[in-house]
């Protein structure tokens, strides 16, 4: 059943027992007014001891069914309809024994008709309302009968009247009320309904909103906000300047009309870059929508590169056919010359140089030709240990140049291990190039953690840190300060780590010493049996 339906049906119980209060209220009203002698004192005045006993009476079954319409027992209908029979036969006789018609008490039955046509519209109200006039109707022919020689059917005839024009207009009255409640109800289904579809929506963006109170509290934030700005809850009525003190700084600068007031910049460290837009509500709160700057270059990026790999699958041959004869010419060279320094020192030259570009092509290639992402599950501290003594013997290094730390011995992500192997394997390379032997080992510090709910694999050389003239462009395509580096380690690393639902960040340590941070959140993995 819908809430609708469900406040259609409670509705009328409640207007009931309300009704029912009003009927202890006035019961005691009666009784008290003729046992303290308060005016008028008509009341009782004919047949005292009956209007005592029926004032008792009428006060203990007022409470009574009060207490019944609280509990909502039996069928609304039929109580309703009992109930107000028992208020017309009550009044009517509060009455007879108060002296007749002329005394106005006749007058209460108007409220016990009203209440039968706002409470059961339809024939049931006619007939509450017949019910009535008869009473009244009863009543003078009893008086008249029992000796009262004033005649009071012209007193019946205007409360039969009233009555009957009382019951038809509040019929009227009651099914427009009725029909506007519905309407009003309708209107407010349809009202919740969309605002429920504008919640789902707005979770569900890519971009991110924040609705700021003039106070600088947060009222609204949806998932792509939080996961944006690095907070893992964002509960209503939380500090905007607490929570995001830059972003409240510039919000600030915003409404002081400063020019460029938002600027990109990173919530955190190992966040991507974000640029915000406001726009003010009539209410005085402000909307804030959150682009994620660093995902619209990546895809930018992403179609220039895609580009340049078609481009290079298709020259691929041509290019290499020609670099193929320089690279063995210049082999037969050297061979020849081996002993002028001169021709060997050019000769180096030309396949140093020739092998570099034959890498650029492979890794353009490479990166053309990317398989789709094949995860699995895989025990990091394990994998890591294998990844060490593979890396170790391969470049004959000694097994204490790379230290691996593993805080999380049984940890487990979801990614495709072949191209985990080659993230990390750019990495710990390029910390091995980076790296100061003349140093003491280790070289290279390999951490596993999880402090929260990500799993971090940091890398981390003891060389001297990426400068700040190459940090800008750690992680574009083709920028090295490596003599014999391609630009494309670092790229290819991260852009595999977002394929597999991960983030690589490069967060320099305490001490300085470069450190490649992947960072794999956990609530974004699969289910790990």
């Amino acid at each position: 059943m819908s809430l609708f339906n469900s406040s259609i049906n409670i509705a009328p119980w409640r207007e009931l027992t309300l009704f029912s209060a009003y009927r202890l209220f006035l019961a005691i009203i009666l009784f008290t007014v003729f046992y303290l002698k308060l005016p008028p004192e008509f009341l009782g005045q004919t047949h005292p001891q009956i209007y005592s006993w029926m004032s008792q009476f009428y006060v203990l079954t007022a409470l009574v069914i009060l207490i019944i319409t609280a509990q909502r027992w039996g069928r609304f209908e039929s109580q309703t309809a009992i109930q107000l029979i028992v208020d017309i036969a009550a009044i009517t006789i509060f009455v007879h024994v108060s002296g007749g018609l002329v005394t106005g008490l006749g007058l209460l039955l108007v409220v016990v008709v009203v209440a039968g046509g706002a409470l059961i519209p339809g024939r049931m109200a006619i007939f509450i309302a017949a019910i009535a006039v008869i009473a009244v109707l009863l009543e003078v022919v009893y008086s008249q009968i029992s000796g009262d020689n004033e005649t009071k059917y012209s007193h019946a005839a205007m409360l039969g009247t009233i009555l009957f024009s009382t019951a038809i207009l509040t019929q009227v009255l009651s099914k427009k009320i009725h029909d506007s409640q519905e309407l009003a109800a309708q209107r407010q289904e349809d009202v919740n309904k969309l605002a429920v579809l504008n919640e789902h929506i707005i979770s569900r963006m890519q971009t991110g909103v924040l609705v700021v109170e003039p106070s600088g509290k947060v009222r609204l934030s949806n998932q792509a906000a939080r996961n944006l700005l690095g907070l893992s809850q964002l509960s209503m009525g939380a500090s905007l300047k607490k929570c995001a003190p830059e972003l409240a700084q510039q919000l600030w600068a915003w409404t002081q009309h400063q020019a460029d007031a938002f600027q990109p910049f990173h919530a955190r460290d190992y966040l991507p870059q974000i640029l915000v837009g406001a726009m003010p509500l009539d209410s005085g709160e402000t909307v804030l929508y959150i682009e994620n700057t660093s995902a619209m270059a990546q895809q930018a990026q992403q179609l220039k590169l895609a580009s340049l790999g078609r481009l290079t699958a298709s020259i691929a041959h041509e290019i290499r056919n020609p670099l193929g004869a320089i690279s063995h010419a210049g082999e037969l060279l050297a061979e020849a010359g081996k002993d002028d320094q001169n021709t060997t020192k050019l000769t180096d030259i030309v396949l140093r140089h020739s092998a570099r570009v034959n890498g650029i092509i492979e890794t353009i290639l490479q990166m053309s030709r990317r398989k789709k992402v094949e995860p699995m599950v895989v025990v990091l501290a394990i994998w890591l240990e294998q990844f060490v003594e593979e890396f170790c013997e391969y470049k004959q290094l000694e097994k204490d140049a790379i230290s691996l730390v593993i805080t999380e011995p049984l940890a487990k992500v979801y990614i495709d291990v072949g191209q985990l192997h080659q993230i990390v394997w750019n990495l710990v390379d390029n910390a091995w190039h980076y790296s100061d032997a003349d140093k003491t080992l280790p070289l290279i510090e390999m951490k596993l953690s999880m402090p929260d709910s990500e799993m971090f694999i940091d890398v981390i050389d003891n060389g001297p840190g990426v400068s700040d003239n190459i940090l800008p462009d750690l992680f574009e395509p083709f920028h090295s300060d490596r003599q014999e580096g391609t630009g494309l380690g670092l790229y290819l690393a991260r852009e595999l780590c977002q394929a597999n639902g991960a983030r690589l960040n490069y967060l320099p340590d305490d001490e300085n010493r470069s450190r490649f941070r992947v960072s794999i959140p956990m609530d974004r993995q699969e289910s790990l049996q």
